[in-house]
């Protein structure tokens, strides 16, 4: 053996060393991936040594090299193969491997290593990919490198015919990040032993339903329906009793979720203190006490007050987004779906889509390689109070935080199929201004998603980096203020105008006012011209208040100290509002937040309700409701206007004289006559004439829709000749206005003429209603006209569709 080379030495020392000893150094060798792969016949040795580095100098090292492979098939089916990992040729060979891997996938941050200890179950930094690589070498069950950009449908063509259970299962296990440690490690086999079972018919010679279908059926009936888990149970036994023998219907809840489970379903749990100070994860992961309030993580007796260990006092339901929208592309005709936005641009200056507006083309200007990647994403994020279970009598609330994906077509936009839970924040009181402690893991995630993430494209058949940023928040009112971090009442009542928001305190009313929108009219206007003899004040109108940017804003927040938490702080309801800024709002730990366009929404809906139920109830006079009442007439005196409607003194009574829009008791008993008698088309809207009390004179239980039928269609019915002609064309002119502001098409110069009569018709309102009447959503309709210009339709903005 001394003309042997030294890998000759080294194969003749493994193979007969192996013989005498019977053990191997795990140091010297390495698993070798597709060891199987190799052919052994002569004609293939310059393959076999382009593949394993090796040079064999004769035919006598083939025969070690021969002896090697079948002795390493005898251990037990593990595969190992002598490698000179420290060569210069294997390790160019795996750098060149580390850097194809990168740049198909648009250089991120991190890919899947598919060595031997990882196997693609984890994403490792690059360099450290390349490392594992050379010490362990790769996988040798990874035969097909569909994780770094080998098409994987050619070697799944056996398993096309495994329909939906297949689809579900490879979208929910092919592409999962390492963010479920615990996920199970399935094999092949158990892999298919799982489609089969869930793709099995239901019972013998069922051709409709397969397990996974009935399954999928019936939860969704249970959710729809708001089943308990009990009576799902009993209907679950029932019909497994109805079915034919040897069926295979489960017939437990505890048997549905676990075979649920298997298809990556989950959420995570994430401990909370009870007081909203904090999450226990990352450095708080291990404490057992809130290190701010010290209330303990865990529940307390209610007896006994002792600490019950492992049962957490609150939990926040995390439901993670990016496995979710890679899921997205891993089906051909959705995934085709994503890219309308890029190819359905309006072009006639009208806008039917986000895509079309000018808040989406100021991304793309801002950030053009992100737009030049027609996959990237664009969400809208909303979230609301809701009382579970549908009982509108409790006083528990929990808010779901929902997400929604902007690329896809008007049609598909705000289906309930591409609307997202991201998070379920529990109860029992709303979380106010604490909800940044909540959201801080989908912001994780957010600016995961706006680096990239590796993500295969089913309908281009390839891999690319998936990136995506929330455009804005939909909200009500309230929880605008929650999430942008501002006050919504007071002197700085809109988060709009901010600082120059025009407030009068009302002396007995004891309320806000938010008058002058004279302000918001061009110099040259006519309005300008008109003595000050309406509410509005008789000093010169001031200038129209500029909006801020967001680098503005983010500039007022760096002297704003966060807070959170609800232990230890009392409610002041006297001091004098000094900013208003509550905190820092937690979206602009977001790279791109502080340069778009629109940050929060203003939600129509809301605002077309309250606008719909002052007027009915002015017009009404409601007991309780009505902004016309006594105290805000005496705040009239004071002001010095419209003295038309002072109160007097008349024989020893107050006496109120009538406004204009004031109705007789005739004219409120025939407007709400025309309502109760009104027939409308089947799903037009709900029942007016059950809301509607004739004798009494009054509206009660309006929903939302209602108002929104109301306000843009029946109340110009309602009114017709029964009020004065100056405030009726006033509430005419708004009810015009909603109309056009909830098209479904928008023109893009109708729009800019909707900003101006917005302001025109609050003034026009200023001449006949008080002060009083003037809240802050009053004073959002100015608003409204500017958002639809910058951010496109209402319906891909509004509450309705998350509320239902």
């Amino acid at each position: 053996m001394s003309g042997h080379s030294a890998n000759s030495l080294v194969l003749h020392f493994i193979v007969y060393g192996f013989s005498f000893f019977g053990l191997i150094s795990n140091r010297m060798v390495v698993c070798l991936t597709n060891i199987e792969a190799f052919s052994l016949r002569v004609a293939d040795i310059e393959e076999v040594t382009s593949t394993s580095s090796l040079s064999f100098d004769d035919k006598e090292n083939v025969f070690l090299f021969i002896k090697l492979r079948r002795f390493c098939n005898m251990i037990s089916g593990a595969f190992f193969f002598l490698f000179l990992k420290y060569t210069e040729e294997y390790e160019k060979r795996a750098r060149d491997f580390v850097k194809t891997v990168e740049r198909n996938a648009g250089f991120p941050d991190k890919i899947l290593c598919p060595c031997t200890q990882c196997q693609n179950l984890s994403h490792q930094l690059v360099d450290e990919v390349h490392v594992h690589l050379v010490l362990y070498g790769m996988d040798r069950n990874y035969t097909t490198w569909f994780h770094h950009g080998e098409d994987p449908v050619k070697s799944h063509n056996d398993n096309a015919d495994l329909g939906a259970a297949y689809e579900l299962f490879m979208a929910s296990e092919m592409y999962t990040t390492n963010t479920n440690d615990s996920g199970d490690k399935n094999s092949e086999e158990d892999f298919r032993y799982v489609l089969a079972d869930a793709e099995c018919q239901l019972y013998e010679g069922c051709s409709k339903y397969s397990k996974l279908s009935s399954i999928v059926e019936l939860y969704n009936l249970k959710t729809k329906h708001g089943w308990s888990d009990t009576s799902f149970n009993d209907l679950l036994e029932l019909i497994e009793d109805m079915l034919p023998e040897n069926n295979v219907l489960l017939t437990s809840m505890y048997l549905v979720n676990k075979f649920l489970r298997k298809f990556n379903l989950n959420y995570t749990q994430i401990h909370a203190c009870v007081n909203d100070c904090c999450l226990f994860t990352k450095e708080n992961a291990d404490a057992q006490l809130c290190r701010k309030c010290q209330t303990p993580r865990w529940k307390e007796n209610e007896h006994t007050k002792e600490i019950i260990t492992g049962q957490a006092a609150k939990v926040l339901r995390y439901f993670p987004i990016i496995p979710r929208l890679q899921r997205m592309f891993r089906f051909e005709k959705t995934a085709i779906n994503l890219r309308w936005h890029s190819s359905n641009k309006s072009t006639d200056g009208k806008m039917r889509h986000p895509v079309d507006s000018e808040a989406w083309n100021a991304v793309d200007e801002r950030w053009p390689e992100f737009s030049l990647e027609p996959n990237n994403l664009r969400l809208g994020l909303a979230t609301d109070g809701i009382n579970p279970y549908k009982n509108m009598s409790s006083t528990y609330s929990c808010w779901p935080v929902m997400l929604i994906v902007y690329n896809l077509p008007p049609s598909l936009c705000m289906k309930d199929e591409f609307t997202f839970l991201s998070m379920l924040i529990p109860g029992p009181k709303q979380p106010r201004n604490d909800i940044d402690i909540y959201l801080q893991p989908l912001i994780d995630e957010l600016q995961e998603l706006w680096r990239g993430v590796y993500t295969y494209d089913a309908s281009e058949k390839k891999f690319f980096n998936m990136r995506a940023m929330l455009l804005w928040t939909i909200n009500d009112f309230p929880a605008y203020g929650n999430l942008a971090g501002c006050t919504t009442k007071g002197r700085y009542a809109c988060p709009l105008c901010g600082e120059n928001t025009y407030a009068h305190w009302l002396k007995h009313s004891r309320k806000m006012s938010y008058c002058n929108h004279i302000r918001f009219l061009p110099k040259n206007h006519p309005y300008r011209k008109k003595k000050f003899t309406s509410s509005r004040l008789r000093n010169k109108a001031p200038p129209c208040p500029t909006i801020p940017k967001g680098t503005e804003v983010a500039e007022q927040l760096l002297s704003v100290v966060n807070n959170f938490g609800k232990g230890r702080k009392k409610r002041s309801r006297d001091k004098e509002e000094d900013s208003m800024w509550k905190k820092k709002s937690v979206f602009f730990s977001l790279p791109y937040w502080e340069v778009l366009v629109v940050h929060h929404n203003l939600d129509v809906m809301h605002v077309e309700k309250n606008v719909c139920e002052s007027i009915i109830n002015t017009l009404l006079d409601c007991k309780g409701k009505s902004k016309d009442h006594y105290q805000s007439r005496l705040d009239l005196q004071d002001m010095g206007i419209m003295p038309q409607l002072h109160p007097y003194e008349e024989d020893n009574i107050t006496r109120l004289p009538p406004a204009t829009y004031t109705l007789s008791k005739s004219e409120k008993k025939l407007f709400c006559k025309r309502l109760f008698d009104l027939k409308l088309p089947y799903g037009y809207s709900s029942k007016i004439s059950n809301c509607v009390d004739v004798e009494k004179h009054k509206l009660t239980g309006l929903k939302s829709h209602d108002c929104h039928v109301l306000m843009q269609q029946l109340l110009a019915v309602a009114i017709r000749g029964i009020m004065e002609e100056g405030p009726r064309v006033a509430i005419l002119r708004l009810s015009k206005l909603f109309y056009g502001l909830c098209q479904h098409v928008v023109d893009k110069e109708e729009i800019v003429q909707l900003e101006l009569e917005a302001a025109e018709i609050l003034c026009k309102l200023e001449d006949y209603f008080p002060p009083s009447f003037f809240d802050p959503m009053i004073h959002l309709v100015v608003h409204l006209p500017r958002e639809v210009r910058l951010c496109g339709p209402v319906q891909f903005r509004w509450m309705y569709h998350f509320e239902r």
